[in-house]
């Protein structure tokens, strides 16, 4: 199942350590961007915190991150469920990524300053999706807000 996912997501047909690495950087943000879209208005500030998240988080250039935000725009636009993306996230990251992940979802929902009950859904549902415990989730939110104050 997941050559079939890595073949969706690369064009060669045998993933290098440098495709898969894309790949999770292109699932990673590709749940990112389904956050921008959960409460059914994207915002620009959410999509600059995208972009800035994949910045710091995969030492990406601002073309570099852009560039990923563009591909990952296309593959949510294409993909047919979440688990596409989340069952990348369950063999490449580990648990502290995983973790990362979640705050990284919570910083976008929040880059507007409020939770739509849709956002906080969601990543409810991403986090199940990707075995981050409920008491983990509910800590990245929290240290979030306070990293936010």
């Amino acid at each position: 199942m997941f050559n079939k996912l890595a073949q969706l997501f690369s064009a060669s047909d045998a993933p290098t350590e440098t495709d898969e690495q894309h790949l999770s950087q292109l699932a990673a943000t590709a749940l990112l961007i389904e956050l921008c879209r959960a409460d059914n208005t994207v915002d620009a500030v959410e999509i600059a915190e995208v972009i800035s998240i994949a910045q710091s988080t995969f030492g990406l250039n601002e073309q570099e991150a852009q560039k990923l935000l563009d591909d990952a725009q296309q593959k949510n636009d294409e993909a047919t469920s979440l688990f596409e993306f989340t069952e990348i996230i369950n063999k490449q990251f580990d648990k502290a990524a995983k973790y990362q992940l979640i705050k990284n979802i919570w910083q976008v929902a929040y880059a507007d300053k409020k939770i739509d009950q849709h956002e906080d859904h969601l990543i409810r549902k991403v986090a199940d999706l990707i075995y981050v415990g409920h008491s983990d989730f509910i800590r990245a939110k929290h240290e979030m807000l306070a990293e936010q104050e």
